[in-house]
């Protein structure tokens, strides 16, 4: 499978349902370099396992839409929103946030990634996830 694939793979899985799928996508040395809207946060293996734990507290359900996947040697960027399901509405989808993500991919797993992100707006127009601005 080649990089690109695998990182796809990886957002079109359930990982943040269970520790175990995590693990089986990322190196042991695996960091995470996460720049939101909330600040930068820097993850280790660990950290990104216990991330994922609280994510799947948090909602029922959880997809990446992805719109564009640029791949060159082992390196992937991606760039996609999430949008998730609460455990208090079940039966509504929202937009959550959105991420560009560039990951190296070694020895077949996850090694590192350096992430930026913004929560979604409730302005969001289409599956695209492009943002509309209000123009005065």
């Amino acid at each position: 499978m080649s990089s690109k694939e695998f990182v796809k793979s990886f957002y079109e899985s359930d990982f943040y349902k269970d520790p175990e799928i995590l693990k089986g996508f990322l190196h042991p040395e695996c960091e995470l370099f996460w720049s939101s809207s909330s600040g930068f946060v820097k993850f280790n293996y660990d950290q990104i396992i216990e991330h994922g734990v609280r994510i799947s507290e948090s909602f029922k359900e959880l997809r990446a839409d992805i719109s564009h996947i640029i791949a060159e040697d082992n390196f992937v960027t991606v760039r996609y929103t999430y949008y998730a399901v609460s455990f208090e509405d079940p039966e509504e989808e929202f937009c959550l946030a959105h991420f560009i993500s560039i990951w190296e991919v070694k020895e077949g797993k996850l090694f590192s990634c350096h992430e930026m992100s913004q929560m979604a707006d409730e302005l969001a127009v289409d599956n695209n996830a492009y943002l509309a601005v209000k123009v005065s």
